[in-house]
């Protein structure tokens, strides 16, 4: 890299900087005079996000890599009635200040993209409310994002910079207090990084797929419990996918005891094989309310994996959509797919204010005829032998946040540091050393 192109670098920086700088104050001032000079049923926000993030041989090998995300949303909200309302929010999205000849690389113009996206309409849909005709219906159309249940299937995925969003109609019948269903077909949006989001075909089946599904949440059927029943069908005809997803979860909390499950059988086709798959969540956690209410839990996490990948049957769990990062190590090593987890927490509070997150997991593969899956679903390691350990190895997770309040504006600041403790699995099939993860952020909504 020439001085030339350093200079040019680091100048684009201050640019980009100072561009996010004078963003949130003209953001700012534009959220309060719009609270005095407009209807109250028109509301301007938004959001600035920075995030630093240090990746110390996270690839199994010795090398860094290190680099920063900048992340600007804004967003009006018009209700000219109490039956309708409309949202628009656009986001800008980058990366900068990465070694390009670092490893793993990042690449800024790949589609879809999570680290990169130009000013683009992130979000844009209609909502219709049918309760003053009392009728308990609720219909949103246009762009939106979907976050069904604990997020294990489903999720806008916040964690990652461009995060993601569905084009589709979602209906939703019945109370929120009691009991609803949610009706949906969408299509996910991928992001082109330097051009207007839309469909043209990747290289990625489950953004090529059209998504439909019914949701059904319960308040009332069990006593301190909320019950949900689901079904979810992804579609891609190219690739002969066409696998549906039948599930249950349920959430309970007596006094400090908690519990939550979910379980999700798997059926149809993938790739144009059989498929049938399986996965599994239990975990429990006791609050203790003299320790600063204090919660420790006790999780188990299983997907399936295929047992002969050479047969005309497909068990690999399909992971969907999901929210991966916050369950299976924030590391991103793992997804729900051919994997055993256990994972014991802790969470605190330190002053009246400050959170902290101790999180301890244990990986093994449910079955080493299969791959090791990474968040993205993306296979990381394979092994040509089935005389190697199951045990893929341990990660410790530490995260603090403290939340603060500036002109009137919600600030919070996020730091965490994460290490990997390579296991038998990862020494047989490959270099194993014990990869590091540094990141700090901070947030202002308004």
């Amino acid at each position: 890299m020439n001085m030339k192109y350093k200079i040019n670098k680091k100048l684009k920086n201050v640019l980009f900087l100072s561009t996010i700088i004078i963003s949130f104050i003209s953001l700012h001032h534009a959220q309060a005079s719009a609270a005095k000079a407009v209807p109250s049923k028109l509301d301007v926000g938004g959001s600035v996000r920075l995030r630093g993030e240090l990746k110390d041989k996270f690839n199994f090998y010795d090398a860094k890599q290190d680099y920063f995300l900048s992340q600007i949303r804004v967003n009006v909200k018009w209700q000219p009635s109490d039956w309708v309302s409309f949202f628009i929010e656009g986001q800008d999205a980058r990366v900068f200040g990465e070694d390009i000849n670092s490893a793993p690389s990042i690449n800024e113009d790949a589609r879809p993209n999570v680290f990169h996206d130009d000013m683009d309409l992130h979000q844009g849909f209609a909502d219709l409310s049918f309760a003053k005709f009392d009728v308990p219906l609720k219909i949103r159309a246009g762009r939106q994002k979907f976050n069904l249940g604990a997020m294990r299937l489903v999720a806008s995925l916040e964690w990652v910079n461009t995060a993601r969003v569905w084009d589709g109609v979602r209906a939703t019948f019945g109370n929120a207090d009691t009991r609803t269903i949610d009706i949906f077909g969408s299509r996910v949006v991928p992001v082109t990084p330097d051009k207007f989001n839309d469909y043209q075909t990747t290289r990625n089946r489950y953004f090529n797929s059209t998504f439909w599904g019914a949701y059904f949440t319960d308040k009332k059927i069990i006593a301190n419990s909320q019950l949900e029943a689901y079904w979810l069908f992804r579609n891609d005809s190219d690739v002969n996918d066409a696998t549906h997803t039948i599930g249950s979860r349920i959430a309970s909390k007596i006094n400090q005891l908690d519990f939550n499950g979910e379980a999700a059988f798997q059926l149809g086709e993938f790739g144009g094989l059989d498929h049938q798959a399986f996965m599994l969540h239990l975990e429990g956690g006791y609050i203790f309310k003299a320790l600063n209410n204090s919660r420790v839990s006790v999780a188990y996490n299983y997907g399936s994996g295929d047992d002969d990948p050479n047969d005309d049957t497909h068990k690999t769990f399909d992971n969907l959509y999901p929210l991966n990062h916050a369950y299976y190590g924030y590391m991103d090593y793992f997804s729900l797919q051919n994997i055993h987890n256990l994972e014991f927490t802790i969470s605190t509070k330190v002053g009246s204010k400050t959170k902290v997150r101790l999180a301890l997991h244990g990986f093994w593969l449910a079955d080493l005829n299969d791959a090791w899956y990474n968040a993205g679903m993306g296979v990381l390691r394979r092994s040509n032998s089935d005389d190697v350990s199951s045990n893929v190895g341990n990660e410790i997770d530490l995260t603090v946040i403290h939340p603060l309040e500036i002109l009137g504006n919600k600030f919070v600041l996020v730091g965490g540091y994460s290490r990997f403790f390579s296991g038998d699995y990862v020494k047989s099939t490959g270099n194993s050393v014990n990869p590091n993860f540094f990141f700090l952020m901070t947030k202002v909504t308004f």
